[in-house]
């Protein structure tokens, strides 16, 4: 039915919703071109577009809008475009540089490492997203029904109380709830709009917000850090393939610098201005905060022994799959710490109205107004 009604849109939106529905397919199509490329033995652009259109046609048959996806990458390659900057508007940019890297390296299975990669950051992230969603789905449950707790009290219970007995006879603790339940009663509409507010403030945070204080959020246990450690994990394997290129840290760091997000902006120039000023400790200038202590601890180790570059190889191979498993054991830690302030607030609020609507009742002398 969504399918539907985005064929009735123009041709602009409907590019914008088939780029939508490509992210979700993305992952598949990186590891079939790339199994293409391996076995075909052909030149890697007749492969391209041999791929691209058996996925046009197959999505054309099957009424699906991500046509125009490979359509337009098709159509832009003919044009004389790399591959990397034709498809660079539908896909994440950092898996656009990883693409871009692939398609200037000297190597010849620079292309297949390509697409490898970009394989498994779309992996990366697919895991990032889920696990995100588990973590936080019990906790935002518990605070949804918290919430509809404190307005039953604040709209229904709390006011026939207060026939009961007046709010300057309640105990402190209950005034407070009624002026929080009352809150949430009457001014539900503020709350919903300061939480949608915050949701897509922190998801436009992920590339905007940078600089000390975001570094300090970074290293907590909190939605940031994930994030921040599947980047670093990039970082790694984008700098490990320009190495394959034979390129220097500094002019690795200026390549980076030319699709970087504000976010990765800043901790490269802090890269570059380390190594400037002091080019023979190359681990000092990449640690501005961005790598968690034991990746940092691998590459001091291996630049004491001369071997700096070796080590970034070697872990832009496991990097990936490395940081999805500790994407995994801090999005335990995550959820439990949401867990028990969201338990903290079910428990002070929730409960907490109940109980102080008990003991109201009871010194009032009604025991009628107990029933509540």
């Amino acid at each position: 039915m969504f399918t539907t009604f985005a064929k009735m849109l123009p041709e602009r939106q409907q590019l914008v919703v088939a780029r939508w529905r490509f992210q979700k397919v993305r992952e598949d199509f990186y590891r079939e071109t790339r199994l293409d490329i391996a076995a075909k033995g052909l030149r890697n652009t007749e492969t391209l577009f041999d791929r691209l259109e058996t996925y046009e046609k197959r999505s054309r048959t099957r009424g699906k809008l991500e046509w125009r996806v490979f359509s337009s990458i098709r159509e832009t390659m003919q044009r004389g475009e790399s591959f990397s900057l034709a498809i660079k508007p539908f896909i994440p940019g950092d898996e656009y540089a990883l693409l871009d890297i692939a398609d200037e390296s000297s190597r010849q299975d620079s292309v297949v490492r390509g697409f490898e990669l970009a394989e498994m950051a779309a992996k990366a992230k697919r895991v990032l997203s889920s696990t995100t969603s588990v973590q936080m789905a019990y906790p935002a449950l518990l605070l949804v029904y918290m919430y509809a707790y404190c307005m039953l009290f604040g709209g229904v219970i709390f006011p026939q109380v207060l026939d009961v007995r007046p709010l300057d006879q309640w105990p402190d603790l209950g005034r407070f709830l009624y002026h929080v339940d009352t809150f949430c009663y009457e001014y539900w509409w503020l709350t919903l709009t300061a939480i949608i507010g915050l949701v897509l403030a922190y998801f436009s945070s992920l590339k905007r917000w940078s600089g000390p204080l975001r570094d300090k959020f970074d290293r907590m246990p909190l939605l940031w850090r994930n994030r921040r450690d599947l980047r670093a994990a990039l970082l790694i394997v984008s700098l490990a393939g320009l190495f394959d290129s034979n390129l220097t840290l500094r002019a690795a760091l200026d390549r980076l610098l030319k699709t970087a997000d504000p976010w990765l902006r800043w901790h490269l120039k802090i890269m570059d201005r380390r190594l400037t000023a002091r080019s023979d400790e190359p681990m000092r200038a990449l640690d501005t905060g961005i790598f968690s202590v034991t990746i940092v601890d691998t590459i001091t180790d291996a630049a004491g022994r001369d071997q700096f570059e070796a080590a970034i190889k070697s872990l832009g191979r496991e990097s990936l799959d490395r940081v999805v498993e500790a994407v995994k054991r801090n999005a335990r830690m995550t959820h439990f710490m949401l867990l028990g302030f969201a338990a903290a607030l079910f428990l002070t609020l929730g409960i907490g109205s109940y109980v102080v609507t008990g003991a109201v009742n009871l010194t009032s002398g009604n025991p009628a107004a107990s029933s509540y």
